[in-house]
């Protein structure tokens, strides 16, 4: 059997009654396992009879905070898992049915859309055209999204306006190479024959 306690207003489960003599617990805490209804004093389990020890509740010292003088759960409330746990105790498990799906917190979208990467001009002009300039602009492209996914917007713009320059750079480059290209090639041409 697993059970749930609350002690001294902090909640635990599931353990079992081998971890519970660990615990410290006293005859204050409340105890809470499947079938029970509701929670209910740890004195009023017979099969937990000697887990705990008893104290006089008149003679403890109340707690200043009024919020925390009792530890006692609200009745007809379903079990709620608490957020603290003791150290050295299993960890929280809960059912299907207590379970939320809570998702992770994002950072707000920034409110401007994403600068153009210019990725696919940067791999044309890269195969077609000039190779040094067309790999500068790749590294540029690629630089547009991870700025805009941390929030630079400026220095995504400023990635994507130079990378576009480098596109262009290498467009212009592989033009004005063209006739070199085909001047040696007809130079090797000739040698060879």
């Amino acid at each position: 059997m697993q059970y749930w306690i609350n002690h001294n207003g902090v909640q635990s489960g599931p353990v079992s009654p081998e971890q519970m003599k660990e615990m410290g617990l006293t005859s204050r805490a409340y105890v809470w396992h499947e079938g029970l209804a509701d929670w209910v004093k740890i004195t009023q389990l017979p099969e937990l009879q000697g887990l705990y020890a008893m104290t006089d509740e008149l003679s403890e010292p109340q707690p200043d905070n009024a919020a925390s003088a009792t530890d006692e759960p609200i009745v007809g409330q379903p079990y709620q898992p608490s957020q603290q746990q003791p150290s050295g105790y299993a960890s929280q498990q809960y059912t299907p049915a207590q379970q939320r799906y809570e998702p992770a917190a994002q950072s707000p979208a920034p409110a401007e859309p994403c600068p153009p990467t210019n990725l696919v001009w940067a791999i044309i002009t890269t195969v077609l055209c000039c190779l040094p300039a067309g790999i500068v602009a790749i590294v540029y492209a690629l630089k547009v999204t991870n700025k805009y996914q941390q929030g630079d917007i400026e220095g995504a713009k400023r990635a994507s306006e130079t990378g576009a320059w480098w596109c262009i750079a290498s467009i212009i480059l592989g033009i004005l190479s063209m006739p070199f290209a085909s001047m040696m090639s007809m130079l090797s041409t000739s040698a060879l024959q």
